[in-house]
């Protein structure tokens, strides 16, 4: 964090072993502060180039002990790790005498001070001492990850696993306010406790448009109205559809103008490329996650909570994810009107496990 006191950069990091404090201070003049260490020091630093730390948020996994390894399934191995700031501040996490996991909270701190951290913080009055979360904030998320295993280069791209952490409620801190929290309690239930969170890459081809980086970075984050999200969540399949739409044609295209298929034959089949459920069964097939795990729990929860949600507007016997979430759709587009208010909530759980699968979309290429 750039940290400026009587307008100037505080710009020289150091620490005082015996005291267990930080001091910044400017280079030119004598301002300076002092920023308390509270965990235990390790001899054994570990070399601050070769990590990065990110600041996120999270509604759900804010307790001193929602500390995580985080897993990425490419390299498939453990990469760092995300808790809360409060870790920092506190030694009565699980964690405390792990001297492992101590020198990652003085590689936090040293990250955090750091003048060219993109957070700035401004102090009006000196005090004698300060704790890291006065400069920062409380409610702030760490992320700390060794860029080792990616590449010649070592970068890590954090972008490209946003759809991923928001599994978990993770988004990345930035001008937009996380408002939204997910309903009952999903996410600490499935999450709180455990010791690791897998992370995997976004590779399909939605997540290269800029709409689908503003879905992470902004509106998932910002837009809480269930309507609105799932709107913004089925924009991901309305692509695949037209994508899946021009390959189709292209080829049909092809073989009439080969001479391979008739022109009643390119009229019928014409019909048939132009059929969105079939379209959307076949996209929604690609979600196919690992038993036990929270990807497949909320695959189950999404059938009988849609199917429940459909059976209020008559007889309904489709099975498949695919025919579901296009008939959900198809309501909410045609018949929002018709929605009981008691069926509200239902929708807001379904509108959430969507969310989920889209997440778990970005990670495949369809």
């Amino acid at each position: 964090m750039a940290v400026f006191y009587n307008t100037k950069l505080l710009d020289k990091l150091s620490y005082d072993n015996t005291d267990s404090v930080f001091t910044l201070e400017n280079i030119v003049s004598t301002d300076s502060i002092n920023i308390e260490f509270i965990p235990k020091k390790i001899k054994a630093e570990l070399d601050i180039n070769k990590y990065d730390l990110f600041i996120f948020d999270n509604k759900s996994l804010i307790a001193e002990n929602d500390i995580f390894l985080l897993y990425e399934t490419t390299v498939k191995k453990d990469i760092g790790w995300i808790f809360p700031i409060s870790v920092l501040e506190s030694n009565e996490n699980d964690y405390a005498n792990k001297d492992f996991f101590n020198q990652f909270r003085f590689l936090a701190y040293q990250k955090l001070l750091s003048s060219t951290f993109s957070l700035k913080a401004f102090i009006k009055e000196k005090k004698d001492l300060y704790s890291i979360s006065e400069l920062f904030g409380s409610n702030r998320i760490i992320l700390i990850v060794s860029k080792e295993d990616f590449g010649a280069e070592n970068i890590f791209e954090i972008n490209d696993y946003l759809p991923s952490l928001a599994t978990s409620g993770y988004f990345i801190n930035n001008e937009n306010e996380l408002i939204y929290s997910c309903p009952k309690n999903y996410i600490v239930e499935n999450f709180r406790g455990k010791k690791k969170i897998k992370i995997s890459k976004a590779v399909n081809e939605v997540y290269n448009l800029n709409f689908s980086k503003k879905l992470y970075q902004n509106y998932l984050k910002t837009l809480d109205h269930h309507l609105i999200r799932f709107h913004l969540l089925y924009q991901i399949i309305e692509f695949h559809i037209t994508e899946a739409f021009n390959v189709d044609f292209d080829n049909l295209l092809e073989k009439y103008n080969n001479r391979d298929i008739s022109k009643n034959d390119f009229i019928e089949k014409f019909k048939d490329i132009r059929n969105e459920r079939e379209k959307i069964r076949k996209i929604l097939k690609t979600i196919s996650p690992n038993a036990s795990t929270f990807e497949k729990e909320i695959l189950i929860n999404i059938q009988r909570d849609c199917k429940d949600f459909l059976l209020e507007f008559g007889d309904y016997d489709k099975n498949e994810i695919g025919d579901l979430l296009y008939d959900v759709r198809n309501v909410i587009v045609h018949n929002y009107r018709k929605i009981k208010d008691e069926n509200i909530q239902l929708l807001n759980e379904i509108t959430f496990e969507f969310e989920i699968l889209i997440n778990y979309l970005m990670t495949k290429s369809p």
